[in-house]
């Protein structure tokens, strides 16, 4: 925990909480040793007004050990993309399943965190000013005054049954860097931790040593460095949400030629002074990408280029970035291996990138990259504050969410008026229809942690016929350019990737892209890009048996070892969760048949 302000967050009185030794005691309770038990952390913002500080509120739960026992994002609850709310719902989730949490971890933007976040913002002003006065003064109005408002409203708004002596503050990059490394397959080996974001506590990113269970930061970047607020203004520059729709830019970049872009984008980087990586112009375009000066700069940039050439650009100038980043900093450290986490780490054709640089041995991406992750990063860093030190665990299983049981999914199919069975043999059941060209949506089990469908919260479809893809758009109302990824048996997946190995983990979470092989273009050109690669699910049967036995059994009637995996839901809802969720997004998206739990509805 940092600590520069004498007031504490969780006194409402002016006069503060100081004991008699002058100490907030609030701070001195922070730094007591934690109860044993469970540890819960969060991430969110008032339950009475949602500021916008970050996104995807969420909990977590994790034993003293370390390990991730439960964890969930709001939206699942609330039913509403990205919600930024206080996480009521998944808080009580995740408490049910410890039972009596003894203490809470918070990632809110603490208040004694003010003073760094106008530290850098101070120290790069003149460099979106450009000695204008008037502009200057139109950013601090702008800046200081969102994130005075922030830090006042969540010092009044605690809830009043979450206990401020429970409370341990962690910043959010070092949330991030948490989720990264502590829950990295790597062990004791040394770790270079990257994470790199839009901005969190007024920095975009921060560079990190792990060994030996310890975290030692190296570097930050600031935001006005933002490698993804610059993406992300691109992202609306071309017409859709920044900080939403990335991973639309980089679909539509396959369709493109972005050398010329990127090359005049580049040419206002200093790459290699990371943090001070942008000009004048780039830092006032990431800062405020609505002010005039900026989006005429954009626009003179962008000037003559199709909207294909403009995302192929960004999406280029960023890889070139993010590596050279990453080959200094090997360089310097001696690390081969990378745990990678914030949302520019879900840029999966990145993470292609920086797989097979030479100077990299493996990544880990952390499957919750984004802001959704930043809970169970709370909990973490607590834990290992308190313990001197945390041995790394690989997070195995992403299966942390709620679970549906039969009683649950036959009340569901039974209200909205639809027939079900009970297939003794339901993976062969399942298999028939897929290989009959039947769509099959799948919500059984614990639901997945993360912003994949895993199986779990999956609709199945065959990939052997492109044209599947139109009619999965249509139906679920989705973008037409976006490709589906597949889902493939470990035992095939050289096959079908020959860079895949079994130790990259990250393919397991769908967090990274490998070129398809002749045989995958063959087999399943429904789940290729147009540019020849594919984000593939490489599922072990120990990961996931039920979802394996569905592949096994359509690989023994069709020779093929993959299907479609795309997530359950209609465009722009998150994620199904209840029972309830997959009957209603089921019966929206006019689909041919839903698993729900142990439960089989067929339609027509």
């Amino acid at each position: 925990m940092r600590a520069s302000w004498s007031r504490c967050a969780a006194s409402s009185s002016r006069r503060g909480c100081s004991d008699a030794r002058g100490e907030c005691r609030h701070r001195a309770a922070g730094r007591r040793r934690m109860t044993d038990g469970c540890i819960i952390g969060y991430n969110g913002d008032s339950a009475h007004r949602p500021e916008r500080g970050s996104h995807d509120s969420g909990a977590a739960l994790i034993d003293r050990e370390g390990r991730v026992v439960a964890a969930c994002n709001e939206e699942r609850f609330s039913r509403i993309k990205q919600d930024v709310r206080f996480p009521f719902a998944s808080l009580a989730y995740v408490s049910r399943e410890c039972g009596h949490p003894s203490t809470a971890a918070s990632t809110w933007l603490s208040p004694w965190r003010q003073k760094p976040m106008l530290d850098r913002l101070f120290r790069h002003l003149h460099e979106v000013s450009e000695g204008d006065a008037a502009l200057r003064r139109y950013y601090w109005k702008q800046q200081h005054g969102r994130w005075a408002r922030l830090l006042r409203h969540r010092r009044r708004t605690l809830p009043e049954w979450l206990h401020p002596r429970s409370l341990y503050r962690t910043d959010h990059h070092h949330c991030h860097a948490a989720t990264a490394y502590y829950c990295a397959p790597f062990g004791s080996r040394p770790v270079l931790v990257l994470t790199l974001d839009g901005q969190g506590d007024f920095a975009s990113g921060s560079l990190w040593h792990g060994a030996d269970g310890r975290l030692t930061r190296l570097a930050d970047f600031d935001a006005l460095n933002s490698i993804g607020n610059l993406y992300a203004a691109f992202t609306g520059f071309l017409g859709f949400t920044p900080n939403r729709h990335e991973g639309k830019i980089v679909g539509l970049a396959a369709y493109g030629r972005g050398r010329a872009l990127a090359e005049r984008l580049l040419s206002h980087c200093r790459p290699g002074a990371w943090d001070r990586l942008f000009d004048a112009e780039l830092t006032l375009l990431v800062s405020r990408p609505g002010h005039p000066r900026a989006r005429r700069f954009l626009e003179r940039l962008c000037e003559g280029a199709s909207r294909e050439d403009i995302a192929a650009g960004i999406q280029e100038a960023v890889e070139r970035l993010v590596v050279e980043m990453v080959r200094d900093y090997c360089s310097s450290t001696g690390c081969r291996l990378l745990a990678l986490a914030g949302g520019v780490f879900a840029n999966v054709k990145l993470n292609q990138r920086i797989l097979e640089m030479e100077e990299v041995d493996n990544i880990y991406v952390h499957p919750n990259m984004g802001d959704g992750g930043l809970a169970v990063g709370a909990a973490l860093a607590a834990l290992a504050e308190e313990k001197g030190g945390l041995q790394p665990r690989f997070l195995q299983s992403v299966y942390l969410g709620p679970d549906i049981g039969a009683e649950e999914a036959r009340s569901a199919i039974e209200e909205a008026g639809l027939a079900w069975s009970r297939p003794e043999d339901l993976a062969g059941e399942a298999a028939r229809l897929l290989a009959e060209g039947k769509v099959v949506a799948r919500a059984a089990g614990r639901m997945e942690y993360g912003p994949r469908a895993l199986g779990n919260r999956s609709i199945l479809a065959s990939c052997d016929d492109p044209s599947i893809n139109q009619w999965l758009n249509a139906r679920l109302r989705r973008t037409e350019f976006m490709p589906f990824a597949p889902i493939i048996m470990e035992e095939h997946a050289r096959d079908y990737f020959p860079a895949w190995r079994p130790e990259h983990v990250a393919a397991r979470f769908m967090t990274v892209t490998y070129d398809a092989s002749e045989l995958a273009k063959e087999n399943i050109p429904a789940a290729i890009h147009v540019d020849g690669t594919a984000r593939p699910q490489v599922l072990r049967r120990e990961d996931n048996p039920e979802v394996y036995a569905i592949l096994a059994a359509y690989h023994r009637r069709t020779g093929v070892p993959a299907l479609i995996n795309t997530s359950f839901n209609m465009h722009e809802e998150p994620i199904v969760c209840t029972a309830v969720d997959a009957v209603r997004a089921f019966m929206q998206g006019e689909l041919d048949a839903l698993i729900c739990a142990d439960l089989l509805v067929v339609n027509g």
